[in-house]
């Protein structure tokens, strides 16, 4: 099974449980027609869920679409993540949510477009989570355990804070994997990975 049809396998997994509780909730609204405010919270929720669903097929169709190898390059690591940051701060200020952006001028080696999407999916859930300390996106130099020792050769991508398993997890953790990421890690505290620093291709001999 190739890792595109894998990803997308996954996918429709995570598709049907928005679709699941909105049959759901929908039923259960018809059952208290009787009960007015308790029949309009459950439309209001229903609302939310298609609101999600219409996102996450937006997201998808755009992935099915792409190549099923992506093709890696250096690019702007810094400008790309800040990039993305603007893209979502109208939807985390809605959320009285605060970006932290701290990163570094890295170019790595990715593939653009799944790390925006990677990153959309992730910002998504945590400002949904609304976390009180606001939410920090950190791309610097490769540290290790002991953070006395920095990898020339690779960047690591860090935000805080994490998020919980589940089949969103997972996919955000695929699309970091196809963008070019390795050893992708996520807990409740911290999401990060790996990416390969690359030189611009002006600055090379």
């Amino acid at each position: 099974m190739n890792q595109q049809f894998e990803f997308m396998n996954d996918a429709l997994h995570v598709l049907a449980q928005p679709v699941t509780a909105l049959r759901t909730a929908l039923e259960l609204g018809l059952t208290d027609v009787e009960d007015p405010p308790a029949a309009r919270k459950i439309f209001e929720d229903c609302l939310r869920l298609l609101d999600r669903l219409t996102q996450d097929l937006a997201i998808f169709r755009e992935i099915a679409s792409l190549d099923p190898e992506p093709p890696l390059e250096a690019r702007d690591g810094e400008a790309l993540l800040r990039s993305c940051a603007e893209e979502m701060e109208p939807v985390a200020e809605a959320s009285l949510v605060e970006l932290h952006l701290s990163v570094e001028r890295i170019w790595i080696e990715c593939n653009a477009t799944m790390l925006q999407r990677a990153l959309f999916i992730l910002l998504d859930e945590l400002i949904a989570g609304t976390p009180k300390g606001g939410i920090s996106i950190r791309l610097s130099q490769q540290v290790n355990n002991g953070g006395n020792h920095t990898d020339a050769n690779e960047a690591q991508l860090e935000l805080r804070p994490g998020i919980g398993r589940g089949h969103r997890q997972q996919l955000i953790g695929k699309l970091l994997q196809f963008s070019g990421g390795s050893g992708v890690f996520f807990d409740s505290n911290r999401a990060c990975c790996s990416f390969r620093k690359r030189e611009p291709l002006q600055n090379r001999p």
